[in-house]
């Protein structure tokens, strides 16, 4: 027993666990910890000390760059080339296509100047436009169904899945019309969609699929990247995302036809394989100083995905032994998370009933900020009106189809994640130490033992 007793304070000595005390044990923790004092169990919120002080910051300082970095940029600067559009190789737009492309294991990489004009050049490459349908999924950034809007053709939001806080792939058969050119998966937060289940779909109906990666960088799917599963991919490299240069963007695909036009698309219609203006075309092109930002933020991707990776694992092996505050779940296909927001589900039962409007409240003041778990309910933003109002969809989409559009624009699910159960954290928190995931612990079992005092 003694033995025993000894390794129980050497852990809690080494951790910051220690202050959580019996609260831990409510939810089922081992009984490897030891009861906390009582004067640290009063919740911050109510006048308690917090967890993490003000000035220990949770998430670590970003983005990052060193020496390296800035001689690069500067040597761009100093070559006076400050504008790339002929696809030579010396270019640096041109060396970042083929790094980018070469790590995400495709024929090809169109460099955007945004996620958003990613996303945009994917759909003018497959020729879809006014009156056609594209569905997608209502947890996402605007962009996705905005692109789609603005080529005067309809994003058909599908419900999210409450587990997985992806698009919910059974719902997708059921919002297919006539008039439907393509399906729009987002890989939201860095988790994976159900991409066998989605690719089966499109093959059966003969529909083009879109990846929206922007939020997920690096991560696979059956050992693959995500990106490189559908017809396309399109990400984001703004200046939140896991690989960022401020702003930028760009579409992957093995399709060498098809890659030539959004390619072309993005430099006023010239077609990289011989410069003539054969294609549609508009000025989505890069800077030389964002390719070599994001040559320079390649160099640490990988090493900053597995101390990712390692934080998420250790932080999952904690929660698995409370009850309450959950990992999303994950589809048997996704072998590898990428980051952006780190999705988990909160379960008031096991909190009294708290409201998770409340428990982020609280759990904001012990220094754990939280985020809402989900990007957005699009299907409930006010954009949507505003474009059935222009004089142009008005002429495009009879009042019955857009009639029938509203009524059928209903996903109960992400709104009750929105209410109820999402919560999230950013991906700059998994880049700190094991003690930061401790402490995101010990804040959420002092809550769970203090929850009575929130009602």
């Amino acid at each position: 027993m003694k033995n025993n007793l000894l390794s129980r304070r050497t852990f809690v000595k080494t951790t910051s666990l220690g202050v959580t005390g019996s609260a831990l044990s409510i939810g089922g923790l081992s009984s490897i910890y030891l009861a906390a004092p009582q004067e640290a169990d009063k919740l911050a919120i109510l006048g308690g000390s917090p967890v993490r002080h003000a000035g220990t910051n949770l998430e670590v300082s970003w983005p990052i760059f060193d020496d390296t970095d800035i001689k690069m940029y500067l040597d761009a600067f100093k070559s006076k080339k400050w504008s790339e559009y002929s696809y030579s190789p010396q270019e640096l737009s041109f060396r970042f296509k083929k790094a980018f492309a070469e790590m995400m294991g495709v024929g090809f990489c169109a460099p955007t100047n945004s996620g958003t004009d990613a996303l945009d050049a994917a759909q003018r490459a497959l020729d879809i436009g006014p009156g056609d349908e594209v569905i997608t999924q209502t947890n996402t950034f605007i962009a996705t169904a905005q692109t789609t809007f603005n080529l005067f053709a309809l994003p058909v939001f599908v419900d999210t899945d409450p587990e997985t806080f992806m698009i919910n792939a059974d719902l997708i058969e059921e919002r297919i019309t006539e008039n439907t050119r393509a399906i729009l998966p987002v890989h939201i937060g860095g988790g994976a969609a159900d991409m066998d289940k989605i690719m089966a779909i499109a093959k059966k109906h003969n529909l083009v699929v879109i990846e929206d990666t922007c939020q997920a960088q690096h991560g696979e799917w059956n050992h693959k990247k995500l990106g490189s599963i559908g017809d396309l991919g399109c990400f984001s490299f703004q200046a939140g995302k896991s690989l960022c240069a401020g702003e930028g963007g760009a579409v992957i695909g093995n399709n060498d036809d098809i890659m030539a036009r959004v390619e072309a698309y993005t430099n006023n219609g010239r077609d990289p394989r011989g410069m003539k203006r054969t294609f549609p075309g508009s000025n989505f092109r890069i800077t030389p100083f964002v390719a070599t930002t994001l040559i320079g933020q390649m160099r640490r991707l990988e090493a900053q995905s597995k101390i990712r990776d390692e934080n998420v694992a250790y932080l999952e092996k904690l929660l698995s032994e409370i009850k309450g505050v959950r990992p999303t779940k994950k589809y048997a296909g996704q072998t590898r998370r990428a980051y952006y927001e780190y999705q988990l589900i909160y379960e008031k039962e096991h909190f009294k009933n708290v409201p998770k409007i409340k428990f982020r409240e609280a759990i904001a003041a012990e220094g754990i900020p939280l985020g809402n778990g989900i990007d957005s309910s699009l299907h409930k933003d006010p954009f949507i009106e505003t474009y059935f109002n222009l004089r142009t969809f008005k002429k495009i989409f009879s009042k019955e189809r857009l009639d029938k559009y509203r009524r059928e624009n209903l996903c109960p699910v992400n709104e009750m994640i929105d209410k109820e159960t999402g919560v999230s954290l950013g991906q700059r928190v998994f880049l700190g130490s094991k003690k930061d995931m401790e402490d995101i612990v010990t804040a959420i079992a002092k809550i769970q033992k203090n929850a009575s005092k929130l009602l």
